[in-house]
């Protein structure tokens, strides 16, 4: 005798609901295709689009020399940078990261960093600069202190641009400035860490 419990019906109702959904959904999917094929087109054309990237084979140079090509954006200004960060000597052209605050712009760059005032951003204004070797750089900024990494052999405990000779004059870590007057900042500590400081948060 074949006995069928509400047990096994309730998984047979729960099966053919489950399969119910499914086979509606791909129906749904089949429909939407068949209703609007131009759709499905256009998604194939966004998704080869990239395949003809501009960015290929484009001339390197520095500063403004090297080819360029961006998408959703102009370029409004372009400011060189100080002499002093603007070498080859220690790295000194290689910039790193920015940090914003209001109208200010912290560029960070292996020799130091930057200030810029970007209140009009046609023409942007250098209202300060600091030659602080790190060959790393990237800011952050959090109230009034600036935080730079640092992770350079080159890299002194007071900013100088001589090399380390003794390690006891040696910076591996963070530097933290006082930026409460952008036109002036100032070393406030040094932070050493056993490796240095590539990126900080």
């Amino acid at each position: 005798m074949n006995r069928r419990t509400l047990a096994d019906t309730s998984a047979e109702r729960g099966w053919a609901l489950r399969t119910g959904w499914a086979l509606a959904a791909v129906l749904g999917l089949v429909w939407m295709v068949v209703a609007n094929p131009t759709s499905v087109e256009a998604q194939t054309q966004d998704r080869t689009s990239t395949m003809d990237d501009p960015r290929v084979g484009l001339a390197a140079g520095p500063g403004d020399t090297a080819e360029e090509v961006f998408w959703n954006m102009r370029l409004v200004s372009y400011t060189p940078k100080p002499p002093e960060f603007d070498h080859a000597e220690g790295l000194a052209f290689v910039n790193s990261d920015l940090a914003f605050r209001g109208n200010l712009v912290y560029q960070g760059n292996f020799s130091g960093f930057m200030v810029w005032d970007m209140t009009d951003p046609a023409n942007p204004r250098l209202t300060s600069s600091v030659l602080c070797p790190t060959d790393q750089g990237d800011p952050s900024i959090y109230g009034d202190l600036l935080f730079i990494s640092a992770e350079s052999r080159r890299s002194r405990t007071d900013c100088g641009t001589e090399g380390v000779e003794d390690l006891a004059d040696q910076m591996l870590g963070v530097r933290i400035f006082d930026v409460s007057d952008p036109a002036n900042p100032s070393l406030v500590k040094n932070v050493q860490t056993c490796r240095g400081s590539h990126t900080h948060t």
